[in-house]
């Protein structure tokens, strides 16, 4: 199944400079589904198209873009929960397995994380970080400028989330403890990328 998201706009909603004061890790989630726009805003803001030749809401060296984003929904409102990946390209989600079981979600993570079972949304981020060390091997030191750029690569896109978030009204936090074999199988990723970020979001308790 694959769903096109709603087109994202631009909501009328708090400043840069407010959602950068007003942004903090939340790890407490309210029961309450968040709606499928802020999805699709949020999405949109990680990896979304914003430019010609397919430039995205993230910068990436070289323009390789190694990022692939699978979605856990949990409470969507109008998406049955599941896995789903995120199509770029049009901006849709593909349908692409059952909701894990909460112990499987748990078991992600590096010590105790009920965030990661609680959150309406789980946002995992993996790379192709193979191809990308390959291509940048000419660049000293030897094998690592492109580990570097991957995770330079993450941070820019977890910081657009956090931020949007902030201005949706959403609480999100950014999880790199995570047992990297458990991410992949649990989130689908294929063999050949590697789990570099975990964002759980829903909306603060006091919502």
């Amino acid at each position: 199944m694959t769903l096109n998201l709603p087109t994202p706009g631009a909501p009328e909603t708090t400043s840069l400079a407010e959602c950068i004061r007003r942004r903090r890790s939340t790890r407490e989630y309210a029961e309450s589904p968040i709606p499928l726009s802020c999805l699709s805003e949020l999405l949109w803001s990680a990896q979304g198209i914003t430019g010609d030749e397919g430039k995205r809401a993230s910068p990436s060296a070289g323009g390789r873009y190694p990022l692939h984003l699978h979605v856990l929904v949990r409470s969507v409102d109008g998406l049955p929960p599941g896995l789903y990946a995120y199509g770029v390209d049009d901006h849709s989600l593909q349908r692409m397995d059952d909701l894990p079981s909460d112990a499987v979600v748990e078991e992600m993570g590096i010590g105790d994380q009920p965030w990661l079972r609680d959150a309406a949304v789980m946002i995992g981020v993996a790379a192709d970080l193979a191809g990308t060390i390959e291509h940048f091997e000419d660049q000293p030191p030897a094998g690592e400028r492109g580990p570097r750029y991957v995770y330079m690569e993450t941070g820019a896109l977890a910081q657009n989330v956090q931020l949007y978030a902030t201005a949706l009204e959403l609480g999100c936090v950014l999880v790199a403890g995570f047992e990297d074999g458990l991410t992949r199988s649990a989130l689908r990723f294929s063999s050949n990328l590697a789990p570099c970020a975990l964002l759980c979001i829903g909306y603060r308790p006091s919502t």
